[in-house]
C-alpha cells in the first residue's frame, strides 16, 4: 500500500511539474528544480486519492465558504474527506517524491467535511490551516502565513481553472516550490483532472516569482 502511495504521487508531481512548467517555468533555490518529467501523467485515482501518512485529526474541521462554481461536480452536500499535500522538509524524498530543496511531498486525509466541490473543499481545508507544522507528524505547511481563499472553480473547459484571492506570503526561497506543490496537487488530487490555478487572476507560478 505505502508503495502504491508513492507512485500515485510521483504521478501527481510529474503532472505538475508539467503545469508549472506551462505556466512560465518553475521556482529554484540554489540551482535547485522541481522535478524534470519526460512524458505526461494523469493524477491517479481510486486507493491513490487518499493517502495518509499523519493522522486525520491533525487537520482542523473547516466550514463551508461561498464559492463561485462554473460546471455541477455535486447535486447535494457531499460529507468526506479530503486529502491536503504538506510537505516533508529536508528528507530527501523519503517521505514521497523529492522536489525543490531536498523536500517531499505527502497527502494527509483530512476528518470529514461537508462540500459540494471536493476542489474548493480540499483547498478551503489548505487555505484554513494557519499552523506551521501539521499536529505532531513533522510535516510543514508553507502557506500558513498566507490568508488566501477559493474565489471561484471554473470547470467549464479543461484544464479546471481556480482562482485564489488574498494575500500570499512565504517564509523564503524554498517556500516558493512547497507552496506551488502544495496548491497544486492538493487541488489535483481531489480533481482528478488537470487544474490550472490563479491568485488574485495573476497565473500561480508568477504570483509566486513576485514573492
Amino acid at each position: 500500500m505505502e508503495t502504491m502511495r508513492k507512485s500515485s504521487m510521483v504521478a501527481l508531481l510529474a503532472a505538475a511539474a508539467l503545469t508549472l512548467a506551462g505556466c512560465g517555468g518553475t521556482a529554484t533555490e540554489g540551482g535547485t528544480n522541481l522535478p524534470a518529467v519526460s512524458s505526461a501523467s494523469s493524477p491517479a485515482t481510486g486507493d491513490a486519492t487518499s493517502p495518509t501518512q499523519a493522522p486525520p485529526s491533525s487537520i482542523p474541521p473547516t466550514t463551508p465558504t461561498a464559492t463561485e462554481s462554473s460546471g455541477d461536480p455535486t447535486v447535494l452536500p457531499t460529507l468526506a474527506s479530503v486529502t491536503v499535500v504538506y510537505v516533508a522538509v529536508g528528507d530527501g524524498g523519503v517521505s514521497g517524491p523529492e522536489f525543490g530543496c531536498g523536500d517531499s511531498t505527502v497527502g494527509v486525509t483530512s476528518p470529514a467535511i461537508s462540500f459540494t466541490d471536493p476542489v474548493e473543499a480540499a483547498l478551503r481545508t489548505l487555505l484554513e490551516n494557519h499552523d506551521m507544522e501539521v499536529g505532531e507528524s513533522g510535516l510543514r505547511n508553507a502557506l500558513w502565513q498566507s490568508d488566501l481563499t477559493v474565489k471561484s472553480v471554473d470547470r467549464s473547459g479543461n484544464p479546471i481553472i481556480v482562482d485564489l484571492e488574498g494575500t500570499l506570503q512565504l517564509a523564503g526561497e524554498c517556500d516558493i516550490p512547497r507552496a506551488q506543490l502544495q496548491l497544486l496537487l492538493t487541488a489535483q488530487q481531489a480533481a482528478g483532472f488537470p487544474i490550472e490555478i490563479t491568485i488574485n487572476g495573476i497565473p500561480m507560478a508568477e504570483a509566486l516569482s513576485l514573492k
